[in-house]
C-alpha cells in the first residue's frame, strides 16, 4: 500500500516558505514586544502607586507633627495662665497654625490640663498634662493621648 503524506511546506515554492518562516518571526517577536509592553506598563504603574503611597504617608506624618506641636504649644500657655490665675478653665484659641481647645480638670490641687491641637485636613493630636499646683506649678506627668 501506497502512502502519500501531505506536507504542506513540500507543495509551497522556496520564496513562499521563506515568506511563511519570516511571517511566524514576526508573530513571535509581536507577541513579545507585546509581553515586555505589559511588563513595562505593570512596573511603571505600581512604581506610580507607591510613590503617591509614600507622599500620602508623609503628607499624614508631617501634619500629624503640625498638630502635635499646636497641642503642646497650647498646653503650654495654659500652664502659663493656670499659675497667674486658679480660676482659670481652659477654652478654644484660634491660631494661623490651626485650632486649640483646652480642658481643665481639678480636684483639689491637682489640675489636669487636655489640649486638642487640629490643624488643616482634621489632623488632630492631644496632650495631657497633669499638674500639682500650689504656690508654684509641678508637673507631674505630660504625655501625648489618644
Amino acid at each position: 500500500m501506497n502512502r502519500d503524506i501531505f506536507h504542506a511546506d513540500k507543495n509551497l515554492s522556496a520564496e513562499q516558505r521563506r515568506f511563511s518562516s519570516r511571517a511566524r518571526d514576526s508573530y513571535i517577536a509581536f507577541s513579545a514586544f507585546l509581553i515586555l509592553s505589559a511588563l513595562v506598563v505593570l512596573v511603571g504603574t505600581t512604581l506610580a502607586l507607591l510613590s503617591i503611597f509614600e507622599i500620602q504617608q508623609s503628607l499624614a506624618g508631617r501634619k500629624g507633627a503640625e498638630a502635635f506641636y499646636l497641642a503642646e504649644g497650647c498646653i503650654a500657655d495654659a500652664l502659663l495662665s493656670s499659675f497667674y490665675s486658679d480660676s482659670y478653665a481652659g477654652g478654644s484659641k484660634t491660631l494661623p497654625e490651626g485650632d486649640c481647645a483646652i480642658t481643665v480638670s481639678k480636684v483639689g490641687n491637682n489640675w489636669v490640663l487636655t489640649s486638642v491641637g487640629t490643624v488643616t485636613g482634621g489632623y488632630t493630636r492631644r496632650v495631657r498634662v497633669n499638674i500639682l499646683r500650689s504656690s508654684s506649678i509641678q508637673v507631674l506627668s505630660w504625655k501625648e493621648v489618644e
